[in-house]
């Protein structure tokens, strides 16, 4: 009897054994099956984003291509003369109405001043001819009018550009200081609130003092009393 318990230890110790190595050889073949497949996950994820970012700057492509506008060179027809020293009074109507006299012109423009709307002594008339243009500049080039000798210079159509006419027209009612004084006078009459009007008297009060002081140093002794104290006060 105990020979054979003897035995069966044995046989138990040597069950254990191999269940243990088998279950050890199944955890380590298990994890690297695992890890063989999420590495083939990631390899699978990596060339889908790959191929989504080669699809997209294929699209992108694509759509400038298809949206670029072909630029096609601008061929001027049209004949222009530069004018320089224009005397003050020969504005837009009366060169369109001297101009005329040579050909048919389509536009003109005076340079002027974008804050005071004046005159600034040059501008472009533009003829429907070529040939008319030429004539037109050869004959008014050292051309005497209003004691200023008036330059002319004929530019071809190869040398002409979008900005020879490009510009607001000013007229007799509306120029620009007519508009910045509607602009002033609205934002002057135009209900402010108290911050404003406070920043406003101490405005005033500063150019007050300032003017004193001035006027001080001159010799004048005098002293302004302010008008928007006064009132604040009587209300």
């Amino acid at each position: 009897m105990k020979i054979k318990s003897a035995t069966k230890v044995l046989r138990d110790k040597a069950l254990r054994k191999a269940v243990s190595n088998k279950t050890r050889v199944s955890k380590s073949s298990g994890e690297s099956a695992l890890k063989k497949a999420v590495k083939n996950v990631k390899e699978v994820i990596e060339k889908k984003q790959i191929e989504n970012r080669s699809a997209r700057d294929k699209l992108k492509e694509s759509l400038i291509k298809k949206t670029a506008r072909k630029k096609l060179p601008f061929t001027f027809k049209k004949g222009v003369v530069y004018l320089g020293h224009i005397p003050h009074g020969f504005f837009e109507e009366q060169m369109k109405d001297f101009f005329s006299q040579f050909g048919r012109v389509t536009r003109v423009r005076l340079v002027r001043s974008s804050k005071t709307g004046r005159s600034r002594g040059f501008g472009y008339v533009e003829f429907v001819v070529p040939e008319v243009a030429k004539i037109a500049a050869e004959t008014m080039n050292n051309y005497l009018m209003c004691g200023r000798l008036m330059k002319a210079t004929y530019i071809p159509p190869e040398k002409q550009h979008f900005g020879f006419f490009v510009g607001k027209s000013w007229s007799q009612t509306a120029y620009p200081t007519a508009i910045n004084r509607k602009k002033i006078t609205a934002d002057r009459n135009s209900i402010i609130s108290d911050n404003k009007h406070k920043q406003y008297k101490k405005k005033c009060l500063r150019n007050l003092t300032k003017l004193e002081e001035k006027l001080k140093a001159k010799g004048i002794d005098l002293k302004f009393t302010p008008v928007v104290d006064c009132v604040d006060e009587q209300t």
